[in-house]
C-alpha cells in the first residue's frame, strides 16, 4: 500500500470532519494499493469483501461517493453503464483514457492539451472552469486485428 497515499486521504478526511470508520480505511486501503484502478463499486465491494466481510455493497457505494466528493477519488465513466473510481491524481496526475468499445481494454495518457481551451473559453465566457474529463473511445489494436481476420 501506498502510505503517502492513505495518510493525505486521512488527513484530508479529518481536516473536513469525517472520521475513518473501518469500512471506510478498507475501500480507502484499496484504492491506495496498487493495481486498484478504473474499479466499479460492485469489483471494489468484491475485493474487499474477502478482508472485510461485514462490509455492504450500500457502504461501499457511500464510502465512494465520500472519497469523490471529498476529492480523494475521481469518478469516471467508460461508457459502458458503470461509474468506475481512481484515485484523485491531483494536477501532476492529471490523465485521460482511451476506451476500446469492444474488449474495454483502457489506455490513460496524460499529455492534456484542453487545458489552453479552457482558459480561453474562460476568458471569452466569463466562467471559471474547474476541471473536465476526456474520454476517447475506439478499438484497440488487437481487436481491430481480430475483425480483420474476421472478414
Amino acid at each position: 500500500m501506498k502510505a503517502d497515499c492513505f495518510d493525505d486521504a486521512l488527513r484530508e478526511l479529518r481536516e473536513r470532519g469525517f472520521k475513518l470508520t473501518p469500512q471506510r480505511r478498507a475501500v480507502l486501503e484499496l484504492f491506495c494499493s496498487d493495481g486498484a484502478r478504473h474499479l466499479t463499486a460492485q469489483q471494489a465491494h468484491d475485493a474487499i469483501r474477502g478482508r472485510e466481510p461485514n462490509v455492504g455493497l450500500v457502504t461501499v457505494y457511500r464510502c465512494l461517493e465520500l472519497f469523490t466528493n471529498v476529492g480523494i477519488l475521481d469518478k469516471i465513466k467508460f461508457n459502458d453503464g458503470f461509474d468506475r473510481y481512481e484515485l484523485h491524481g491531483g494536477a501532476s496526475g492529471h490523465h485521460h483514457h482511451l476506451v476500446c468499445t469492444e474488449c474495454g481494454h483502457v489506455v490513460e495518457f496524460g499529455d492534456c492539451l484542453i487545458r489552453s481551451i479552457e482558459r480561453k473559453l474562460e476568458k471569452m465566457s466569463g466562467f471559471c472552469i474547474e476541471g473536465h474529463w476526456l474520454e476517447l473511445i475506439g478499438q484497440c489494436r488487437e481487436c481491430r486485428e481480430r475483425t480483420e481476420e474476421d472478414d
